[in-house]
């Protein structure tokens, strides 16, 4: 169980890897011809912003924005009628797996798009350049699962240090959301979840 635990999570952390700049020399040429600097994007991100967080690249040589979260099934919908509806080309199913570039029917602009079912939702990685999309982008908020939904097995007041498939979720997924609550929105969880977060 434990080293299944441990293929799952090297797994999720190599996938997660290829958008965060441990890629393929050949993969991040190739996301470098399309994420050009000629057209970067000029988008004001505001300060506090809804989860999942639109963020630049932090990559030499890529210019582009990202969205990385994990999202219900509604929230995933929602954001797969945002994507339509800034004038891409079909998407995938809402919970299939699909790792490939998209293009806009009408604009030089691009989408990469990395997305797979896990933790009771779906995974999605973004990576685009369309500056109509990227504003919608940044007003769109969606919620996680629930982290007892993602952990049905899992007592929080019986975790100390995260290792495995929690330390990923938390590192990547939770964590960014529960910072992006208002306290208002944190005490709709029960208490022992807040305190986890709060520890974690």
């Amino acid at each position: 169980m434990v080293a299944l635990m441990s293929v799952l999570t090297w797994l999720k952390k190599h996938l997660h890897s290829a958008f965060h700049g441990n890629s393929t020399l050949e993969r991040q040429a190739d996301l470098a011809a399309i994420f050009n600097p000629a057209q970067m994007p000029d988008i004001d991100l505001p300060t506090n912003q809804a989860y999942p967080l639109v963020t630049p690249i932090l990559q030499a040589d890529i210019y582009a924005y990202q969205v990385h979260g994990l999202l219900t099934l509604e929230g995933k919908q929602t954001l797969d009628t945002l994507i339509g509806n800034a004038g891409f080309a079909v998407l995938p199913e809402h919970a299939a797996s699909f790792n490939g570039l998209i293009t806009h029917r009408s604009r030089a602009t691009s989408l990469q798009l990395n997305q797979y079912a896990d933790f009771a939702g779906i995974c999605v990685n973004l990576i685009s350049n369309d500056k109509a999309l990227l504003e919608q982008l940044i007003a769109f908020k969606s919620t996680l699962p629930h982290p007892w939904e993602s952990f049905p097995d899992v007592d929080p007041d019986t975790l100390g240090s995260l290792q495995g498939n929690i330390d990923f979720w938390c590192n990547y997924f939770w964590r960014p959301y529960w910072l992006s609550l208002s306290a208002a929105e944190r005490l709709q969880y029960p208490v022992n979840w807040q305190e986890f977060s709060d520890f974690h």
